[in-house]
């Protein structure tokens, strides 16, 4: 069974054969899953930095169709 130390601040190092199994790079997230009281599994997690999915709500803005007032709210706020 794999282990990994955690450190004077709280922080693992997984082994790099568990990171290619959940196939994580730099910079990626993992999510901490409780699967019973005391007990975790840890899986990839839901954003990375390469792929910023969810970091900001879907507005509907489109800046082309919406064009001259797009440009009249940005010489307001100069």
């Amino acid at each position: 069974m794999p282990t990994a130390m955690v450190t004077f601040n709280g922080r693992i190092t997984l082994p790099s054969h568990v990171l290619k199994e959940l196939g994580l790079k730099t910079g990626d997230s993992v999510d901490f899953v409780e699967i019973e009281k005391g007990r975790f599994a840890i899986t990839p997690g839901a954003s990375t930095l390469s792929e910023p999915k969810g970091w900001l709500p879907k507005l509907g803005f489109d800046p082309t169709a919406e064009e001259p007032r797009f440009l009249e709210m940005e010489e307001a706020t100069r």
